[in-house]
């Protein structure tokens, strides 16, 4: 691919995203109207699809990533493409990131901060882009009530648990980390050598507290903020 290609691509996969972060607002938008009138089964059947529309929306982000102007040249990107096509998504984002990190230092698997910097990013990876994708992977082959394991044998009881726990509040939050996520990438790969050092603490920084913040919210608040405000009888009289 071209550079110009690579662009290209890179436009009309930002436009997917667009599309997609709209159509997450209007679900999170729905699943708070059905929430607000106490329809249970609404909220559920929602919620289920708000999981797929972000697994959805983390693959769009990915390809958006991966063709960001100034980024990766072609073989770069033909490589993390197939693996993504052999060993799926989770491992591709684990190769993309191990080429960023190659831009920042060729031999940064030598170096104790750059190390610590990319496990960091692991535990990101794994606990809002893995877990989630296998959540999707469950409920698309039609497991939305119990998970089945593997060879479909018997039931996946922690998987079953995660789906019956599962929450408008959950997902929102595995999206917004996943935004921290895509910037920290861009600064890497657009600019190893001053964006990504000026810049990771900032958006770590920015995350922890979020994460912090976030870790107290529960759908019984949620109810709370959405409860309607009585009237004020009071001056009709």
């Amino acid at each position: 691919m071209t550079e110009q290609e690579i662009f290209d691509l890179y436009v009309l996969q930002s436009k997917n995203v667009r599309k997609l972060k709209k159509v997450e607002s209007n679900l999170k938008r729905t699943i708070n109207s059905y929430f607000k009138k106490k329809d249970s089964f609404q909220v559920e059947l929602n919620t289920k699809l708000y999981a797929l529309v972000y697994c959805t929306l983390s693959e769009a982000q990915f390809i958006q990533i991966v063709n960001t102007p100034n980024g990766f040249i072609d073989t770069e990107i033909e490589n993390i493409k197939n693996e993504k096509s052999r060993n799926g998504v989770i491992k591709a984002w684990e190769l993309l990131f191990d080429m960023a990190f190659d831009k920042v230092n060729i031999d940064w698997r030598d170096n104790g901060d750059l190390i610590g910097r990319r496990e960091e990013i692991q535990q990101i990876i794994d606990t809002y882009i893995k877990k989630p994708s296998e959540l999707r992977n469950k409920i698309a082959h039609g497991q939305w009530d119990f998970a089945l394991n593997r060879e479909n044998t018997k039931e996946n009881e922690d998987k079953t648990l995660e789906l019956e726990e599962l929450t408008v509040i959950q997902i929102s939050i595995w999206s917004e980390v996943h935004q921290f996520l895509g910037l920290i990438v861009r600064d890497l790969i657009q600019s190893p050598q001053k964006g990504f050092h000026n810049n990771y603490w900032n958006h770590l920084t920015k995350l922890n507290e979020f994460l912090t913040k976030s870790s107290s919210w529960t759908m019984e608040k949620r109810s709370e903020i959405l409860r309607p405000v009585p009237k004020n009888t009071s001056a009709q009289q």
